[in-house]
């Protein structure tokens, strides 16, 4: 797997105004507002293993999952994975991490990444997508997470682009608890 170029930014500047969401790269935004986590109490991070998927889950029962844009899991495409500044990958290092992290701030960013494909003859292009940064009371460190489509031939990484992320709520159903069914008395046949 291949480092973020340095052009990746993952601290975005001190705002001295309310920053605003960035222009999305399509035409309909997906997901909710960043801002909506900021005083919220993150108590669990969760990396799925078989999706590029970050569950957070949160003090007040909620939770929100940073997703890849245009991800289908029926079909996959080129694989997609998030990827994520080195401080979260860490802490994630078994798939997830219990924490007690106030957010703070929580913004979408535009990062600007070389992408490139190098199959029949090597091609580099900067690659604008949108991640997502946020940081927290706690260890006052912004985080930042974003996504990469690659293609590997034998080994070989022949091709490597971005693509945006979005959070999104998750609702999950109440569980359905089982009813206790008592055991069946036993019949004495002799």
């Amino acid at each position: 797997m291949l480092a973020p170029s340095p052009t990746t930014s993952c601290t975005p500047p001190l705002p001295s105004k309310p920053r605003r969401r960035p222009v999305p790269l399509r035409l309909q935004s997906l997901g909710v507002d960043p801002s909506l986590l900021v005083g919220k109490v993150l108590t669990k991070l969760s990396r799925s293993s078989k999706h590029p998927t970050l569950t957070l889950d949160f003090s007040d029962n909620t939770t929100f999952q940073i997703l890849v844009d245009g991800y289908d899991p029926v079909h996959r495409g080129l694989p997609k994975e998030l990827e994520m500044d080195s401080s979260l990958e860490q802490l994630l290092t078994t798939g997830q991490a219990h924490v007690e992290w106030t957010i703070k701030d929580c913004a979408l960013i535009t990062l600007t990444d070389k992408a490139f494909e190098s199959r029949e003859r090597e091609q580099r292009w900067d690659q604008n997508h949108t991640g997502v940064a946020f940081r927290c009371l706690e260890d006052r460190m912004w985080h930042c997470v974003w996504a990469t489509l690659t293609d590997h031939d034998h080994d070989k990484c022949v091709f490597r682009s971005y693509d945006d992320v979005y959070i999104d709520q998750l609702h999950r159903s109440p569980r359905k608890h089982r009813a206790h069914v008592p055991e069946s008395p036993t019949t004495d046949l002799c």
